[in-house]
């Protein structure tokens, strides 16, 4: 059995302290990967096939094979802002949005992006 994957990551990103207590950060993150499993077999031993039950396995190892390729390509924006009140606690807003395609489907289609917003606090002592 082989496998070969390859992961292809590429992060571009800023900070910018506006003011004193005023901070910004973004950045865009791009991922690229694929992989593909070939040469599956199995050798049964003493050269003995299992029994059938109706079941194919040379289908079903030729189905693996198609199954396990993946070739996935990600691209995520991503931006924050943080605001210190004082020096114990600051206010924080971040967004960020994926856009995800991948165009060897394993199980089913799993295209689609997805925007995360979210807001906190963060206590220091």
């Amino acid at each position: 059995m082989e496998n070969n994957t390859e992961v292809h990551t590429l992060l571009v990103s800023a900070d910018l302290a506006a003011t004193e207590k005023l901070k910004f950060n973004g950045g865009i993150i791009f991922n690229w990967s694929k992989s593909e499993m070939d040469n599956l077999s199995a050798s049964y031993y003493e050269g003995k096939q299992p029994a059938a039950f109706g079941y194919d396995h040379a289908i079903a190892f030729s189905t693996w094979e198609d199954n396990t390729d993946q070739d996935i390509q990600e691209v995520e924006y991503y931006l924050g802002c943080s605001y210190d009140v004082n020096d114990m606690m600051s206010v924080n807003i971040n967004a960020s949005y994926t856009d995800y395609t991948d165009d060897e489907p394993y199980l089913y289609d799993t295209d689609g992006d997805l925007l995360l917003v979210n807001a906190g606090l963060t206590f220091r002592f």
